[in-house]
């Protein structure tokens, strides 16, 4: 529960860090087909991205997340924020990307997640 709660909160502070940049709907557009790529190797995934009223629904994600067990759905999780990272740093560059985003990602770059799995 602990990972899972990380990560939502992960994701809702990029939100509030980006919503000013880029508004919702970028959010929205880039979580969107963040989902679509992950889906890929993690077809479960897509259920946390499928309602067209908000392609950024946490809830949703939520919901996706824990009917898989932790292991499956933190690899999800892992893969799913570094597509989103690359389609916005090609978006903004690397650099602005690195700067936005590095202060709420570095929790879990350190491994903070991955030591209390």
């Amino acid at each position: 529960e602990y990972v899972l709660d990380l990560i939502i909160v992960s994701w809702k502070e990029i939100d509030q860090v980006l919503r000013p940049i880029i508004g919702r709907g970028g959010i929205e557009a880039l979580f969107h087909h963040s989902v679509e790529i992950t889906a890929q190797a993690y077809p479960w995934l897509i259920a946390a991205s499928s309602d067209v009223h908000s392609a950024f629904d946490l809830d949703a994600l939520r919901h996706a997340l824990t009917k898989e067990n932790t292991s499956h759905f933190a690899g999800a999780s892992d893969s799913l924020l570094l597509n989103f990272y690359h389609l916005l740093s090609n978006l903004i560059g690397l650099s602005l990307t690195d700067r936005l985003l590095r202060p709420v990602l570095d929790p879990l770059l350190n491994g903070t997640a991955a030591k209390d799995i």
